[in-house]
């Protein structure tokens, strides 16, 4: 990943801002809102893609996306397109989709999440081509060159390190990275009855260039705050008030999951975000009676974000593009007896619909609040009770900045 060397002036900026983060920890009758320029400083971003992107385990997709040996997908984080695809022994290889000749990539436009299946990659530019595992298998008008036995031993489509967890891919740029698994042990219990290994992903519905910085999306999906203003008329069947947080004290250093809950309106069971309020689908089967009476609203930051409901769940993937522009990928989850029922693509219809509205609300106040962190007035804002997961959200982030800062000095 090509990330720009910040000037020593820049460093320098970056610890006072990493700093100034401590006001912003802490319990939320304590905590501050995050610096402005932490939403749109490009320089800052640049950090980011050290600090965060090239060393946390970012959530890709899930593998009901891929069920075949040859299928794959594509996705790009901060400029770098990727492949994710199904091996011959059914494993799954997250590889980079530049081309080692000359750089081009292997597909035109890699954000889309182009899909399909195939026996080889081939790059569009000179045709190389290239194994489902990456290695180099051809490399058209070479010969003259080198041997293609020599160009193949030193040539592969760089891998990246591979977890599946619940049936989501995850990779990391970082070969040294610690493993994921132990860092969710409560995203492992709270997801748990679910069965999201063997859910039914529905076709990526998708928002490109959305012009806010990532942490935006994170915390507008995370906090209950805004729903009974923003969403007023549409959320009520999980009001902000039945909200439900993680004790800041209980947070464990160096966990990779946060999450609330929210219960229904009268702590009434199997309720939905329509405009029936009441779940359509078939409730999944394994769910407890409180599972049944609440929805989860969580993250596996930086790339991942739940809701999990009684019938169904849907997930925001978030790919970063710039200091203040994204993609944002919306896929929704059902088991597969719910899909096979005669009206299902109607009922998703529906529900496609009832979420849209609620993410045409929040683009808008997204989209303002980008504009307003430029303002010479942009304030560091106590928190309400009913944001007290945004402190844990900046925990998290504090925890990968100060890191790599510290490697960095070291």
């Amino acid at each position: 990943m090509g990330v720009p060397p910040l000037s020593p002036e820049f460093q320098t900026a970056i610890d006072m801002l990493i700093e100034s983060m401590r006001q912003s920890l802490g319990p939320v009758t304590e905590a501050r809102s995050l610096p402005a320029a932490m939403y749109t400083s490009p320089e800052f971003f640049d950090f980011e893609k050290r600090a965060i992107f090239l060393k946390t385990w970012l959530a890709l997709g899930h593998q009901n996306q891929i069920p075949n040996p040859g299928d794959y997908f594509t996705v790009e984080i901060v400029d770098e397109p990727l492949i994710v695809i199904r091996q011959p022994d059914r494993s799954i290889k997250v590889l980079s989709a530049i081309c080692q000749h000359r750089g081009h990539p292997m597909f035109h436009d890699c954000a889309a999440e182009q899909q399909g299946n195939c026996k080889t990659l081939v790059c569009p530019y000179h045709a190389w081509t290239y194994s489902t595992d990456g290695t180099l298998r051809g490399a058209p008008e070479m010969a003259q060159t080198v041997a293609l036995a020599q160009q193949r031993a030193d040539t592969a489509l760089p891998e990246l390190r591979v977890e599946l967890f619940h049936g989501f891919i995850f990779a990391n740029f970082d070969k040294d990275a610690a493993p994921l698994a132990p860092t969710l042990s409560v995203a492992d219990a709270e997801l748990k009855n679910y069965n999201f290994a063997d859910m039914k992903v529905m076709p990526t519905l998708f928002h490109r260039n959305y012009p806010w910085n990532w942490k935006i999306s994170l915390e507008n999906g995370l906090e209950p705050y805004h729903t009974s203003y923003v969403h007023k008329g549409f959320h009520e069947v999980a009001p902000a008030e039945n909200a439900a947080f993680t004790p800041w004290e209980d947070w464990r250093e160096g966990d990779n999951y946060v999450t609330h809950v929210t219960y229904f309106e009268d702590r009434r069971a199997d309720a939905a975000f329509n405009p029936t309020g009441k779940a359509q689908f078939p409730i999944l089967k394994n769910l407890t009676e409180e599972e049944r009476r609440r929805t989860v609203f969580s993250a596996v930051p930086p790339t991942l974000f739940f809701c999990l409901l009684p019938d169904q769940a849907f997930t925001f993937r978030i790919f970063p593009r710039s200091a203040d522009s994204l993609d944002l990928l919306l896929n929704f989850y059902y088991p597969p007896e719910t899909t096979d029922l005669p009206k299902f693509d109607w009922m998703r219809k529906v529900q496609i619909s009832s979420t849209e509205t609620f993410g045409e609300q929040d683009e808008l106040t997204n989209k303002t609040m980008q504009k307003a962190f430029r303002s010479q007035f942009a304030p560091r804002g106590r928190y309400s009770h009913l944001e007290s997961i945004l402190p844990q959200f900046n925990r998290w982030l504090f925890e990968k900045y100060s890191a790599c800062r510290a490697a960095e000095k070291a």
